[in-house]
C-alpha cells in the first residue's frame, strides 16, 4: 500500500514539533479564524503606517532649514530603508502565513518609500518656498510624493526651481525600478518559502 501523501496545505491542526516549517495558508481555517487574521494584520499594518506618519512628523518646522538638511535626511532614510526591507524578508520566511507577511510588507515599503520622498520635498520646501507652486506642509509633501508615484499629475501641485524638479525627475526613475523589482523580491520570496515548506512536508 502506498504511503499517505501529506496534504497540499496544512492548517493549525496539522501541525506538530516536526512540522513548524510546514505551509500554512488561510484556505482551510474558520471563519472566525481567518477574520482573526485579517484583524491581526490589518492591526499591524495599520501600526506600521502611523510609526512612518511619526517619523514625517518629527521633521522640524523651521523655516530657516539648509539645503543640505533634506540630503542627509534622505541619505538616512535610505539606509534605513535598506534595513527594514531586509527585515521584511527575514520575517517573511519565519511568518506562519508567508503570503499574508508579504501583503503587509509591501504596504510598508511601499509607505517608507513614499515617506523618504515626503520628508525631501517637504524640507526643501522650507528652505525654498517658491521651490514648489505652493509652500508644502507635511501631509501635502506626501500627497505629492503619492502624486507622482501614481503618474496622476493632478497639476494642483507642481515642482518649479530645478533642485525640486530633479528630485520629483529621480522620483520617477525609482518608481519604475521599486515597482517591477520590490513587488517581484517580496512575493517571489513568500513564494518560494512556501515551496520549500510544501516540499519538507512531502519527503
Amino acid at each position: 500500500m502506498a504511503p499517505a501523501q501529506a496534504p497540499p496545505f496544512l492548517t493549525i491542526e496539522h501541525l506538530s514539533e516536526k512540522t513548524l516549517d510546514v505551509p500554512v495558508t488561510p484556505a482551510g481555517l474558520s471563519t472566525a479564524a481567518k477574520a482573526k487574521l485579517v484583524l491581526q494584520s490589518g492591526g499591524r499594518t495599520l501600526a506600521g503606517l502611523v510609526f512612518v506618519w511619526l517619523m514625517i512628523r518629527l521633521v522640524p518646522v523651521n523655516p530657516h532649514l539648509n539645503l543640505a538638511i533634506p540630503i542627509v535626511l534622505m541619505c538616512v532614510m535610505i539606509a534605513a530603508y535598506a534595513w527594514y526591507f531586509k527585515l521584511q524578508l527575514r520575517r517573511i520566511h519565519t511568518a506562519q502565513y508567508p503570503q499574508v507577511q508579504a501583503t503587509e510588507a509591501l504596504i510598508l515599503v511601499v509607505a517608507m518609500f513614499l515617506a523618504i520622498f515626503s520628508v525631501t520635498y517637504y524640507t526643501m520646501s522650507l528652505a525654498t518656498p517658491k521651490g514648489f507652486s505652493e509652500p508644502l506642509d507635511q501631509f501635502s509633501a506626501f500627497y505629492f510624493a503619492v502624486t507622482v508615484l501614481a503618474t496622476v499629475g493632478f497639476g494642483d501641485i507642481t515642482p518649479v526651481s530645478i533642485p525640486a524638479r530633479s528630485v520629483a525627475m529621480l522620483q520617477m526613475g525609482f518608481d519604475i525600478a521599486f515597482i517591477a523589482v520590490a513587488v517581484r523580491i517580496v512575493s517571489g520570496t513568500a513564494n518560494k518559502v512556501l515551496e520549500n515548506r510544501q516540499r519538507s512536508a512531502n519527503e
